[in-house]
């Protein structure tokens, strides 16, 4: 009997060792099914699933097939630091063996398992996807639009929007949606890339900006609003720079936007170091900052 598994590269990058078609494994499973009637096998990464109550066996098996499956993402209108599938087919790599979970790098691991003995799969578990995760995308989306469209700002965040796709569509390209959000992508190497969104998480909307990485969060009001082309057009003019100084085991990094009327925007990020060394290593948009330089040319 033949099974087939899914197994995530980022829980495979943390611990796994490494595995080839041809070689006999020992693993852990559970075996899952969803609403619709469909059974799937999971293993039983960290034990989420034992520590939730699901039947979990350990199976013998033989590997007789694998594929690397790497799915397009894109970073959301708004939030360059969320990724959301593009819509493109997956990209699937046949191969014959897997390395060790370090520095690996797909998204998941497709795996044909050959079982020596069908009887020690565990149960069949009735597994309700929303136990395990987020709500679907498509739900949260809805209930970000209805606010979105309850809020004092949709009007002006659609309007300005608009606007600066007229005034600067030529030399970036702008991504916008019905949500209020925006993202600003510049045409020319080593401009400064401008998003925003609205974070409906707290009490009172917020209006999240974010420029070449530097995040400012201000209330949705007309002020904030009204501020944000002033910053469009001043980021578009090349008018920002970034600075940094050390600060014992960390640094500062501070990011400066001049507006027309002379106003400067200031934001500041402490990146901590560890006592002791003389160096360390920092990723995501702080990382991205610490590895260039502090000047933004003009988009066009």
């Amino acid at each position: 009997m033949q099974i087939e598994l899914d197994i995530s590269g980022g829980l495979h990058a943390c611990c796994h060792p490494g595995f080839a078609v041809g070689e006999k494994v020992l693993w852990e499973i559970a075996r899952l099914r969803y609403p619709d009637g469909t059974t799937v096998y999971e293993l039983n990464d960290h034990d989420t699933f034992s520590e939730s109550g699901v039947p979990v066996a350990s199976v013998h098996g033989t590997v007789a097939d694998i594929h690397y499956i790497d799915h397009h993402y894109e970073p959301a209108i708004g939030d360059p630091g969320q990724l959301l599938p593009a819509g493109e087919p997956a990209r699937i790599t046949p191969t014959t063996s897997v390395p060790a979970g370090t520095d690996f790098n797909h998204e998941l691991i497709h795996v044909t398992l050959e079982l020596l003995d069908p009887n020690q799969l565990p149960q069949i578990f009735d597994w309700d996807p929303q136990l395990g995760g987020p709500p679907d995308p498509s739900v949260r989306e809805d209930a970000a639009r209805a606010q979105f469209e309850l809020s004092s700002a949709s009007v002006h965040l659609r309007e300005l929007a608009e606007e600066l796709a007229q005034r600067y569509g030529h030399v970036a390209l702008v991504r916008s949606d019905g949500l209020g959000q925006i993202s600003m992508l510049p045409r020319a190497a080593g401009a400064a890339e401008v998003h925003w969104r609205l974070d409906f998480s707290d009490v009172s909307t917020l209006l999240v900006l974010t420029v070449a990485g530097a995040e400012w969060t201000w209330p949705a009001d007309a002020a904030s609003i009204g501020q944000l082309e002033q910053i469009v057009d001043a980021v578009a003019a090349g008018r920002l720079e970034e600075q940094r100084q050390a600060t014992g085991a960390g640094m500062v990094l501070a990011m400066s936007i001049e507006l027309a009327d002379g106003t400067t925007l200031t934001q500041r990020d402490t990146v901590q170091g560890f006592a002791g060394q003389d160096s360390f290593a920092v990723i995501g948009p702080l990382g991205d900052r610490l590895a260039r330089s502090g000047a933004f040319i003009p988009w066009g």
